[in-house]
């Protein structure tokens, strides 16, 4: 197998006008399941601050082995990485197979399709652009062998037995879960981080091959919705367990809530996340905050340029 290791990201720019524009006429045309949670067509999911070319400095900075950068997004990227050579463009008819179900807003349907990117390396390193590194990691951190990827459960259970009020995220791990019980007869025990995902492309396939009802329902879903599959988090990852090409460890993972009152104490100058305590941050935004929305965006892009600075 190749060394190499790319990178993947999934990213939104919601100020982008032919996306905007898209995404005004598929909510006026289509709506979320009667069951599904107030935020999967919420703006604040796909909020952009040019957390992404954070992102990637944080990358070249320490992680400077990583080969090729995709960005799959139907949106034009920003300048810094237009005119990277090492960033490449892919778009989202590049890789559904049956691009009559797109547009899509969907980030499980898009993850349904990394290993089909044109040229992507058997190795990937999965990020949300919301996911930053922090510190130096070597590439066996995430690969620790030929064929093995890291796993990082979090200390948060699944939630075995529930069926309402769960937030997306959830139901997702729910419907991975039960596939690998019923054909691995194995029951993960907690959520993953929000960190970067290790991933092997012949899993994928793999999976796909498997379940190939689940990966066509959830690539047709417009939103997010309670019965899609998680197929680059927890279904990939814990299938590698199962399989025996998964290695669970732990990861000094730090998630912070954009929209948390207390956000301006989580990221002040000395915080333990300025210190040097942890290995990846994910800065999230489920819902947009109710006040001082324009503040915490200067505040946002303060703490990522004071970071993660050129």
């Amino acid at each position: 197998m190749s060394s190499s290791v790319d990178v993947v990201y999934t990213w939104v720019n919601h100020h982008d006008p032919e996306w905007a524009e898209s995404y005004r006429r598929t909510c006026a045309k289509y709506a979320p399941g009667s069951s599904a949670h107030a935020s999967v067509n919420d703006l604040a999911r796909f909020q952009n601050r040019d957390e992404i070319v954070y992102s990637i400095r944080s990358l070249r900075r320490f992680a400077p082995w990583v080969n090729n950068i995709h960005v799959l997004t139907n949106c034009k990227l920003p300048p810094e990485l237009a005119k990277d050579p090492g960033v490449f463009h892919v778009r989202h008819e590049d890789v559904f197979p049956d691009t009559s179900v797109l547009p899509t807003f969907n980030s499980r349907a898009i993850e349904c399709n990394l290993h089909r990117i044109e040229g992507v390396a058997e190795r990937i390193l999965y990020f949300n652009d919301d996911v930053f590194l922090c510190q130096p990691l070597p590439k066996e951190f995430f690969f620790p062998g030929d064929h093995a990827v890291s796993v990082f459960p979090s200390k948060h259970p699944i939630p075995y037995g529930r069926t309402q009020g769960l937030r997306p995220v959830d139901y997702g791990a729910l419907n991975a879960c039960a596939l690998l019980a019923r054909d691995f007869d194995y029951k993960p025990e907690r959520k993953l981080h929000h960190a970067p995902f290790p991933l092997l492309k012949k899993n994928l396939i793999e999976l796909e091959l498997k379940y190939s009802d689940l990966f066509s329902s959830t690539r047709a879903h417009k939103f997010r919705d309670n019965s899609d599959i998680p197929p680059a988090t927890t279904l990939q990852a814990y299938y590698a367990v199962a399989t025996g090409c998964g290695e669970l460890r732990d990861i000094a993972a730090r998630y912070v809530d954009i929209g948390d009152p207390l956000f301006p104490l989580l990221i002040h100058r000395f915080s333990p996340l300025r210190r040097g305590k942890y290995q990846t941050l994910c800065l999230n935004e489920v819902t947009q905050p109710r006040y001082f929305a324009r503040a915490r965006d200067r505040l946002v892009r303060r703490f990522l340029e004071s970071m993660f600075h050129e």
